[in-house]
Order: structure tokens, then C-alpha cells, then sequence
């Protein structure tokens, strides 16, 4: 019984270690994505909405293929987080400051 505790005890400091390493390098990840977007998106004011999601996406694959699911991410990042960062481009924020702002950074 009193390995088990021990055991128990020994996963829960190894999950308390382990996420939020994860957390900081998703953190990271959509820090960097969004700043691909802006980049992405500067000087695209005469394209479209999905031009300028076919740039990004096929950017994002290009840079982040060799992390493990990031080609899964920049898909999930195109549908997820593409719109508000280009309507807060739209909208006159500072290029410097979307990802901030949208807190990504």
C-alpha cells in the first residue's frame, strides 16, 4: 500500500513538472503564428481573406513541419485565430501590437 502512495505521489509531481513546460511551448507556438500572420498579412491590403489564409497556411506548414502535429496546428490555427487577428489588423491596430493585444504574446 505504501508504494502505491508513493508511486501516486511521484506521478503527480511528474504531471505538475511536465505541463506546464507543454503549456509554455504552446504558448510559444501561437506567439510565433501570430506573428506569422501580421507578417504574413502586411502590405496584403488589397488581397482577400482567403488569399491571404492559402498564404499563411502554406507558411506556416513550410516552418513548422518538422514539429510533432504542426502542420495540425497551422490548420487549426487558420480556423481558429486568422479571423481576429486580420480584423484587428483591419482595424487600425499597430502590427506590433495584434498579437499582444489578442494576448498570443
Amino acid at each position: 500500500m505504501k508504494t502505491l502512495i508513493v508511486l501516486s505521489a511521484l506521478m503527480a509531481v511528474a504531471l505538475c513538472l511536465v505541463l506546464p513546460q507543454r503549456a509554455v511551448v504552446e504558448s510559444a507556438l501561437g506567439c510565433q503564428m501570430c506573428e506569422l500572420v501580421v507578417k504574413t498579412y502586411d502590405g496584403s491590403v488589397d488581397k482577400d481573406v482567403t488569399a491571404i489564409k492559402k498564404d499563411f497556411d502554406a507558411e506556416c506548414k513550410k516552418l513548422f513541419h518538422s514539429i510533432p502535429f504542426g502542420t495540425t496546428e497551422c490548420d487549426h490555427y487558420v480556423n481558429s485565430k486568422l479571423d481576429p487577428i486580420i480584423k484587428e489588423l483591419e482595424s487600425g491596430t499597430a502590427p506590433a501590437d495584434v498579437c499582444k493585444k489578442l494576448k498570443e504574446c
